[in-house]
């Protein structure tokens, strides 16, 4: 008996040292890992590609962040976790464009100014004589009430919040906006019409998956900034998400 206690104790015990030495390496693996969202967080949010915080920690802001580079980028479109590609595209990048309007943008079927709406990305981006110039977060129509794919011409802004006819039951008092001085009173803020009876518009809840009827939300931030910077130019919708 005291032979097999030997044994058993002297097998636990080089299993305890096996696992000890093994700890200190997976640590250290995980902390490398987190650095390295970390830093792709920092370069995203350099470019203001909408990332959430850069907190090392890959959830679903960082994932629509990662989409939105590798769709920029021309690495595909797709929101998997942080690779070893899109870390190093990243990194590329940080080191040869300073910020977002220096990143070079193809034509998008013949156009070199132009807003794409990317559903798997949940995210749109605005590109000016070839250049990008702003990457926004945005939420399109959830299954039964999917944003038509397509190629559109956003309309011009009418400022303000404005009740859907459709949809009132979400509609509500706003105080936030520059325009909420306008009419502060609805659910789509500053809407741009693009088609039928979907709108880009601005929206206080803009989450990383498809939540309108059919509309494209912007942060009202966003939509402010458009109303500043964005005329009525060919607007495309593409993915699934």
């Amino acid at each position: 008996m005291k032979a097999n206690r030997s044994m058993i104790g002297a097998a636990a015990l080089a299993l305890g040292l096996a696992v000890t030495i093994q700890a200190p390496a997976q640590a250290a693996e995980a902390k490398a890992a987190d650095a390295r969202v970390l830093a792709a967080q920092k370069i995203m949010l350099q470019y203001g590609i909408p990332t959430g915080t850069a907190d090392g920690v890959s959830g679903p802001q960082t994932l629509r962040g990662l989409c939105t580079f590798r769709r920029m980028s021309g690495i595909g479109t797709s929101r998997a976790p942080l690779d070893t590609k899109t870390y190093n595209t990243l990194v590329a990048y940080a080191k040869k464009y300073p910020r977002i309007t220096d990143i070079p943008a193809s034509s998008y079927l013949g156009n070199a100014t132009y807003l794409v709406a990317q559903e798997t990305c949940q995210a749109m981006v605005y590109v000016k004589n070839n250049n990008y110039q702003k990457a926004m977060a945005i939420s399109t129509g959830v299954s039964g009430h999917a944003t038509p794919n397509g190629r559109y011409v956003i309309g011009s802004t009418d400022r303000g919040w404005h009740c859907s006819s459709l949809y009132p039951e979400g509609c509500g008092t706003h105080n936030v906006g520059r325009f909420a001085y306008i009419s502060n009173f609805g659910n789509m803020y500053n809407r741009r019409h693009i088609t039928g009876a979907v709108y880009v518009h601005g929206s206080t809840d803009v989450p990383t998956y498809p939540a309108s009827h059919g509309c494209i939300r912007v942060t009202v931030t966003d939509s402010d900034w458009m109303y500043d910077n964005v005329g009525t130019i060919p607007t495309y919708v593409t993915g699934a998400y």
